[in-house]
């Protein structure tokens, strides 16, 4: 009885470990390959990570003539230009484009040399601000043009809606960054309760940038006031009243007439310590403290992104909508932080380039 019971129990041991080595092996084995799989992820993840992002293959012997056409030889079109050509070239695409390259401030040449470039069977025009892309949608009506620097292609007539061009012509807006010139303020002058505008009545663009500055002011919990101007003997008065309101920011658009008149109006506001928020850079160079400014050079890489889609992408101008957005950046002069005495903080620092424009030669 006692030899059955040991071989009985010998038997049970002996399953017992035949069971476990059978189950270390089969976890072995699973390990192994979820080891594996894990790798292969993990690979994949890499090598996704590291790649760089893929673009459409171009077929080499696809070649196309973009004609390039800038009526205004200033900073802001140049980086267009150079945005554009930025974009090619990280594309690379310049080998399968042929670029001529215009610049022609002269009304009359500026027409022949768009015109030539139409006889030559360009096979795209990109036009840069508003004068090229106006004479060069009046020449053709063909060759799909793609403009770049304009404020409103839909008021300019450029184009049937932002949304539905309806014809040849397409582009990027340059739009002026309103909202954010308004955010700029309360980003510098957190404590800032009252804000005024002041604008030519008789400028459109002016007057829609000061009413939208306005609203923003207002959504963002300042109060503000509107003070259009006609002629620049009433800037005496709208400074006067400025100054009894008690107001703490002033919003100067991208206003001709402002412009001419700026040295005027920052003679009073820096002599009452009112900083001045203003539509561009050219007004931030004039002694204006701040300003939130499109990046030009990405409206030039945003068009080059466009004149790909049409060339290659074989899409029809007249279906792609007018793009609105592109990088911008805030400025600051340092002339003006002086003036006023005013104190940026590192936070502040952090959301502004700081610009010393008295070492820059006009």
């Amino acid at each position: 009885m006692k030899k059955h019971f040991v071989l009985i129990m010998n038997i049970v041991l002996a399953v017992v470990i035949i069971g476990a080595l059978a189950f270390t092996a089969y976890r072995v084995f699973l390990s192994g390959d979820a080891v594996k799989d894990a790798e292969s992820s993990d690979n994949a993840a890499s090598r996704s990570a590291d790649a760089p992002t893929e673009q459409a293959t171009v077929d080499p012997s696809e070649r196309y003539k973009i004609g390039i056409v800038q009526h205004y030889n200033n900073a802001d079109s140049n980086d267009c230009y150079s945005g554009f050509i930025s974009e090619l070239n990280e594309r690379g695409l310049i080998g399968n484009i042929d670029i001529v390259y215009v610049i022609e401030e002269d009304k009359d040449r500026c027409k022949t040399e768009i015109q030539r470039l139409i006889d030559e069977k360009c096979d795209l025009l990109c036009t840069i601000g508003p004068y090229a892309s106006k004479l060069a949608a009046s020449l053709t009506t063909d060759i799909p043009i793609i403009f770049a620097g304009i404020s409103d292609p839909e008021k300019e007539g450029l184009v049937a809606s932002n949304e539905k061009p309806g014809g040849n012509v397409t582009g990027v807006s340059s739009y002026t960054p309103t909202f954010e010139q308004v955010d700029l303020i309360t980003t510098l002058l957190p404590q800032a309760k009252k804000m005024a505008a002041i604008y030519s009545s008789t400028d459109v663009n002016a007057t829609t940038q000061a009413i939208l500055a306005v609203n923003k002011a207002e959504e963002l919990g300042m109060t503000a006031e509107k003070y259009p101007i006609t002629k620049a003997e009433e800037l005496s008065t709208a400074l006067a009243a400025i100054k009894k309101a008690g107001t703490q920011a002033v919003f100067l658009p991208a206003d001709e007439f402002i412009l001419k008149n700026i040295n005027t109006i920052l003679k009073f506001t820096n002599a009452n310590k009112i900083p001045v928020f203003v539509g561009n850079e050219t007004m931030l160079k004039k002694g204006a403290f701040a300003t939130c400014t499109v990046n030009y050079v990405s409206v030039g890489r945003v068009a080059a992104g466009l004149s790909y889609d049409i060339l290659f992408g074989k899409q029809d101008p007249a279906s792609v909508s007018v793009i609105y957005k592109h990088d911008s950046y805030n400025l600051v002069n340092q002339a003006a932080i002086d003036t006023l005495g005013i104190q940026l903080n590192a936070t502040m620092r952090d959301q502004v380039q700081i610009k010393d424009y008295s070492a820059i030669e006009e």
